[in-house]
C-alpha cells in the first residue's frame, strides 16, 4: 500500500474513533475492557515515530477536517443570509432529501447513525421549518422526509455556496485536478456504501459535487470506529472525536479544543472525564497557566493511536481496490493540499515537531518554546479571523508603518477569512 511521506507542516493526529454504533456496543462505556482479546491489545508496543507520522498525515484526517470546515463555513454563510435554527448536522440530511423524499430508515443507513438519532434530527429540522413528513404515494404506511418551501430555498442558497467553494478549490488545485477530486469522492462514496445504491448529492455544475464530502466523512468515521472497536476498544463514543484528534505531542488544553469545536468548555470537560475513566487520557498541571490543566494521552491512549493506524491501513486498502492506486494517490494529494492551504487545526498543533511523541514533551517544554508556540497560535487565529489582507495591515501597524499604504488584494470570497468556526460533524448524535 502506498503511504505518503510525513510532512514538515503542522498536521494534527488523525482520529479513528468517532462513532459508537449501538449494534457494536460492548458493555459499560465507563469500564476498562476485561476480556482476553482486549488485554492482548493493551500489552502491545507503543506507537513509534513512523506510526505517529502516519497518524498525523493521512487521507481520512484530511477529508474529515475538510468536511468539518465546509460545514462550518456553510452554516456561517446561511446564518448571515437570515436562516435561523440551523445546525451543522442539517447539511448531510438536507443533501440526501434535496432531490426526493426519503424514509427515516433510509436516511439512518446513509448517515451511518441510528433511526432514533435521525428521528431527532428530522424533528429539529421540522421545528426550524426546513423539513416536513408526507405520506409516500407508493406505500401509505411510510412517511417520507421532504423539504418545505423554506427548506428548498435553504438548499438553493447552500448550492450557491458550494459553487463558490468549488471555485475556490479550482483556484488552488487547477480545474483538471479539482474535477478529479470530485470524481474520486464519488468513488469513495460508492466504496463505503456497498449495501445500497450510492446517494448522489445535488450537483452544482451538472456533475459531481463537493456536497458529498460531509456524507463521506460520516461513513469514514463509522468504518474507522468499528475497526478500532474490534481491536480492543469497546467503550468508544462519537463524542470522543471532539477531543482525541486534537491531542498533539504537547497535549491539549480544554479551552483550545472548545474554541475550535465551537462547544462549551463544560461539554469538552465532561467528555474528557469519560476518556479519563476509560484510561485514555490524564490531566496534568498546565505549566503555562497554573490554574489550568493539559490533557495528555496515557499508555492506553497511545495504544489507541497504534490501533487507529492499523484501522486506517485497512480502510485505505479497501479504497485502493475500487479506486485504483493512481486515483487514490491523486485524491490523497488533493485533500492534503486543501487541508494545508486552509491551515486546518494548525493553531492547536503549532510548535509540535512532526516526529515528536508525548514521551518526549517534557524535554521540549522550555519557556522560549512555549512563548513561540503561543505566538504562532495567536498569529494563525488572527490570520483566519482577519483574512490575508487585514492581517498584513495589522502587521504593518505593529511595525509602525501606515497600513493604508499597503497594496494587498482582497481575500477571495471563500477564503479561510470568511468565517472562524469549526463544527464537529454529527456531534449531536452522541451515543
Amino acid at each position: 500500500m502506498r503511504h505518503s511521506p510525513p510532512s514538515t507542516a503542522p498536521s494534527p493526529p488523525r482520529l479513528a474513533v468517532v462513532r459508537k454504533d449501538a449494534a457494536s456496543s460492548c458493555g459499560d462505556a465507563g469500564a476498562l475492557p476485561e476480556d482476553a482479546a482486549s488485554l492482548r491489545h493493551d500489552v502491545g508496543a507503543l506507537p513509534d515515530d513512523a506510526t505517529w507520522a502516519r497518524y498525523r498525515d493521512n487521507l481520512a484526517r484530511h477529508l474529515i477536517g475538510l468536511a468539518r470546515e465546509l460545514q462550518s463555513r456553510l452554516l456561517q454563510s446561511l446564518t448571515e443570509q437570515g436562516y435561523t435554527g440551523l445546525r451543522p448536522t442539517f447539511g448531510p440530511l438536507l443533501a440526501l432529501v434535496a432531490r426526493q423524499g426519503r424514509a427515516p430508515g433510509v436516511l439512518a443507513t446513509q448517515l451511518a447513525t441510528s433511526p432514533q438519532a435521525v428521528s431527532q434530527l428530522v424533528r429539529l429540522a421540522e421545528d426550524a421549518g426546513y423539513l416536513e413528513r408526507r405520506v409516500d404515494p407508493a406505500d401509505r404506511r411510510v412517511r417520507l422526509v421532504v423539504p418545505t418551501g423554506r427548506g428548498r430555498a435553504l438548499i438553493a442558497d447552500g448550492l450557491a455556496f458550494l459553487r463558490r467553494w468549488e471555485a475556490r478549490d479550482r483556484d488552488v488545485l487547477g480545474a483538471t485536478t479539482q474535477a478529479g477530486l470530485l470524481e474520486a469522492l464519488e468513488g469513495v462514496a460508492r466504496a463505503l456504501a456497498p449495501e445500497s445504491a450510492t446517494e448522489r448529492v445535488e450537483p452544482t455544475a451538472g456533475g459531481a459535487s463537493i456536497g458529498l464530502l460531509p456524507i463521506i466523512a460520516v461513513r469514514i468515521q463509522r468504518e474507522l470506529m468499528d475497526a478500532t472497536i474490534a481491536r480492543g476498544h469497546p467503550g468508544l463514543k462519537m463524542s470522543f472525536g471532539q477531543i482525541l484528534p486534537l491531542i498533539g505531542a504537547g497535549g491539549a488544553r480544554i479551552h483550545e479544543i472548545a474554541r475550535l469545536q465551537q462547544v462549551s468548555r463544560q461539554a469538552i470537560s465532561a467528555t474528557a472525564l469519560d476518556l479519563e475513566a476509560q484510561g485514555y487520557l490524564r490531566r496534568v498541571p498546565d505549566t503555562r497557566d497554573g490554574r489550568g490543566v493539559v490533557l495528555e494521552l496515557t499508555d492506553r491512549g497511545l495504544r489507541l493511536i497504534r490501533d487507529s493506524v492499523a484501522s486506517l491501513d485497512d480502510l485505505e486498502a479497501r479504497l485502493i481496490g475500487p479506486l485504483g492506486r493512481d486515483v487514490f494517490a491523486q485524491l490523497e494529494a488533493s485533500a492534503r493540499t486543501l487541508y494545508r492551504t486552509m491551515r486546518l487545526e494548525e493553531e492547536i498543533f503549532a510548535g509540535d515537531d512532526g516526529d515528536a511523541r508525548p514521551a518526549a514533551q517534557e524535554a521540549r517544554s522550555t519557556a522560549n518554546a512555549t512563548s513561540e508556540r503561543d505566538l504562532r497560535r495567536l498569529a494563525t487565529r488572527l490570520r483566519r479571523q482577519l483574512g490575508d489582507r487585514d492581517a498584513m495591515r495589522l502587521a504593518a501597524l505593529l511595525e509602525g508603518r501606515p497600513a493604508d499604504e499597503l497594496d494587498v488584494p482582497r481575500s477571495h470570497p471563500c477564503s479561510p477569512s470568511e468565517a472562524d468556526s469549526a463544527e464537529s460533524l454529527f456531534r449531536s448524535n452522541v451515543r
